[in-house]
């Protein structure tokens, strides 16, 4: 395994640092585990006379990148947060809370209207706003999308609204239909499924589904969980994780039961948190940890205790597949896992901390996180924050939302370079072949599809390299 070495702010400097002192190796290591446009600047500094390339994949990936102009990859590298978001313009930051479409590159955002006493509910893609589906009074607390032009949402009134209790409503363009209502409701979640969406309640403990326009009920006390409101969706939109207390249940879109109840005692105490990863459920708990199951040999098993390397209780769990990241938020503070391991690794310099007592935290720099949202199906990115240039000229200067679009192929510049695979090139690869003059979704510059080409090659070499 390639040790993990943090390049800091500057790994460029680092880099520079290193090569002076004729440490090749230690530089060769910084190297890979920087993204590919900055790695490309590091390799600049690595002297190939004097170095000794320990395999033919080291030496032929240092082919790859010391053969890329290395100015204008850095360049490319400093500007990728820019090229694959889109700002939302007037919205201060404030959008909560944030649902994702399993079948659709959307999601739906709960922004604040034209005064302090409205709330707007609107779908945006990747490339702004696609319709604004409500403004008005209500509060909305759990939402998702279905498509572009629906969406499903628990709503309350503060005081005076005529119907005064908690509604599961469906938006769809000028028109809205209330779906259930009731005390029951209260603190129930929406997320949308493959099939359609599922509805989880705190209260009664009873998970709702529709599912191709059928309506299913599960009670999940019968399995002895007492609550409903804690689950996730896989990134096929086929099937639901919930938990409660050490107590796993996964069934499929309609709520059909696939796997043996999981009860286990697990180091991270009562679960507070779950998502779907690639191939594994991950955990958190309140006393603080991570931890892995996965679906062998037909049943639920705990696999991994990634409990060492959790400083503290999470309350979001995002995977965000394209990055091979975990981004775990606790106490207004994100942390970075990898995927497969569940250990500590480096992330995108634009997901920037933006807490006062984590050592990755810096409020200093432009773009601090307050808010990073993401979904196993997500093809989309939510973030808020100070994520604008803080030239400080308007609010919004300061703290902005913005979306990204994860299927965006400038993505794969945005990995460790020791984490590239084949598959991350099969992502790219029809991006570049596709014919001049035909409408491909993004439109490349020549520096991009120079520097995404030199990246597929690099994906050939990067999974067989020791690195010294």
């Amino acid at each position: 395994m390639i040790p993990r070495i943090d390049g800091g702010p500057d790994p460029i400097g680092m880099a520079r640092k290193v090569a002076r002192k004729g440490d090749w190796r230690t530089l060769w290591w910084l190297i890979l585990s920087l993204p590919l446009p900055q790695a490309a600047g590091a390799a600049a500094h690595l002297r190939r006379r004097k170095w000794d390339p320990p395999s033919e994949a080291d030496a032929r990936l240092a082919d790859v990148l010391t053969g890329l102009p290395h100015r204008e990859a850095t360049r490319l590298g400093a500007e990728l947060f820019d090229r694959t978001t889109h700002r939302l313009s007037d919205t201060l930051g404030f959008a909560s809370p944030v649902g994702f479409s399993v079948r659709h590159p959307v999601v739906a955002l709960d922004l604040k209207g034209r005064d302090a006493h409205t709330s707007r509910v609107v779908t945006v893609d990747r490339t702004g706003v696609r319709s604004t589906l409500y403004e008005g009074p209500a509060q909305h607390w759990s939402l998702c999308a279905i498509d572009s032009e629906t969406v499903v949402a628990r709503r309350e009134f503060d005081s005076g609204g005529y119907r005064g209790d908690t509604e599961v409503v469906e938006y769809t363009p000028g028109r809205e239909a209330v779906l259930a209502q009731g005390s029951g409701l209260l603190d129930a979640v929406v997320e949308a499924t493959a099939t359609g969406f599922v509805m989880g309640t705190k209260l009664n403990g009873v998970a709702f589904a529709l599912a191709d326009g059928e309506q299913e009920q599960l009670n999940l006390r019968e399995f002895g969980l007492r609550r409903a409101d804690l689950f996730a969706v896989d990134a096929t939109g086929t099937r639901i994780a919930f938990a409660d207390d050490t107590r796993i249940l996964v069934t499929d879109s309609r709520l059909q039961p696939m796997h043996d109840i999981v009860v286990e005692s697990l180091r991270h105490g009562s679960i507070n948190a779950i998502t779907f990863t690639e191939d594994s459920i991950v955990t958190a708990g309140y006393d603080g940890g991570l931890y892995r199951w996965q679906v062998i040999g037909g049943r639920l098993r705990g696999l991994h205790d990634g409990w060492h390397s959790s400083p503290r209780t999470f309350f979001r769990l995002n995977p965000v597949a394209p990055w091979n990241l975990l981004v775990a938020e606790g106490g207004n503070v994100n942390y970075h896992y990898d995927i497969a391991t569940l250990e500590r690794s480096p992330a995108p310099p634009f997901l920037v901390q933006a807490g006062p007592d984590s050592k990755d935290d810096d409020l200093g720099l432009p773009r601090a996180v307050g808010k990073f949202a993401s979904s196993p199906y997500g093809r989309l990115a939510v973030y808020e924050g100070m994520l604008a240039l803080s030239t400080r000229n308007s609010s919004t200067d300061f703290y902005s939302t913005v979306v990204q679009d994860l299927e965006h192929p400038l993505n794969l510049l945005m990995k460790p370079l020791s984490t590239l695979t084949a598959a991350d090139a099969d992502r790219v690869r029809p991006h570049l072949d596709s014919p001049a003059g035909t409408a491909d979704a993004y439109a490349l510059t020549a520096t991009e599809r120079a520097v995404l080409a030199a990246a597929v090659e690099a994906c050939a070499w990067a999974p067989k390299v020791t690195g010294g």
